[in-house]
């Protein structure tokens, strides 16, 4: 199925001329299998010397400390490998992983994921504050609760703590009181379209990626109202959308002011990701943004990763009236 035509014409104002057809070409072509080591239940070093014992091509993805990824053929022989079944490696896009590094939670944090569900992310970001640490996994949609809850304990991560409800409101339990934030925000999913299966794109519209922005803006502006003074939020999406992605960041800028700084993303500057990587855009439909979104990044699509962006911010000062 080819893609929707009025994708493609947006595309080709979001994308870098002299990338979109190594872009449009990625969604056609097979994609690596990307995955972790669930440190939670298992040493890295030793889980991955498994894996070649057992003949699976496993490549480390440079930059991205934990990530690797096998060929798209080789897909078969993970899943039927060893560590696969006793649970020790979590497949996961490398994209995906790309945005928990960026929050880069100390030892021992208090994390909130606001749209937690399935919990790919909220595993990875358990690993990263360790036993010490905390990561409360938010999903409001009941079936993907339990989904959540039962992936999180797969993974041996029980210092998450579950809690199904709206994000949007979650802040109001605990104001201001996260030491980081992720807000892997419900979006259009534009970076996963493949050609060969129709339903990735069966649902998309212009009009959908308005209703996207709509959520988008109200969890991210909870995840800032949640999040300590001097913490770090990561927002990030699937999508290519400037509406859902600098547009949204925009936005919660024109809201907070001073309060709230967009910095460095924090993501490799060499290597596969370096290669793929490109700044936000600095304006969209003739509507300039604020210089500093040229500071968020855009994962472009290849063999290896889907498309994905990441936006970084620092909160300077509170943004919860106290009165």
């Amino acid at each position: 199925m080819p893609l929707p035509d009025p994708f493609v014409a947006r595309l080709q104002q979001i994308v870098p001329a002299d990338r979109l057809d190594a872009v449009l070409a990625s969604f056609e072509a097979p994609i690596a299998t990307g995955f972790r080591v669930n440190t939670m239940l298992r040493d890295e070093e030793e889980t991955i010397s498994v894996l070649m014992d057992e003949g699976v091509p496993v490549q480390a993805v440079e930059g991205v400390p934990g990530a690797y990824a096998v060929p798209a053929d080789s897909r078969p022989v993970l899943l039927a490998s060893r560590p696969y079944a006793d649970g020790h490696i979590y497949i996961q896009n490398v994209s995906s992983q790309l945005a928990p590094i960026a929050l880069a939670p100390r030892t021992g944090d208090r994390v909130l994921d606001l749209c937690a569900a399935p919990g790919s992310k909220t595993g990875q970001l358990s690993a990263l504050v360790g036993r010490q640490g905390e990561v409360t996994a938010v999903e409001k949609v009941r079936p993907r609760f339990y989904k959540l809850k039962a992936n999180v304990y797969a993974q041996g991560a029980t210092n998450v703590l579950p809690w199904m409800g709206n994000g949007a409101v979650y802040w109001r339990r605990e104001p201001e009181s996260l030491d980081r934030v992720l807000v892997d925000a419900p979006c259009s999913t534009e970076g996963r379209f493949r050609t060969h299966d129709p339903e990735t794109t069966a649902y998309w519209s212009p009009r959908k990626i308005r209703e996207m922005r709509s959520k988008q803006v109200k969890l991210l502006w909870a995840g800032i109202q949640a999040l300590k003074p001097g913490g770090t939020l990561v927002y990030s999406t699937c999508t290519f959308a400037p509406e859902e992605n600098e547009g949204v960041v925009a936005k919660v800028l024109r809201t907070f002011g001073d309060a709230i700084e967009v910095v460095d993303a924090g993501l490799p500057t060499r290597g596969p990701i370096a290669d793929q990587t490109v700044p936000g855009l600095d304006a969209w439909n003739d509507r300039p943004f604020d210089s500093t979104l040229a500071t968020t990044r855009r994962v472009l699509p290849n063999t290896l990763l889907e498309g994905f962006y990441i936006a970084k911010l620092a909160k300077r000062s509170s943004t919860v009236d106290k009165s």
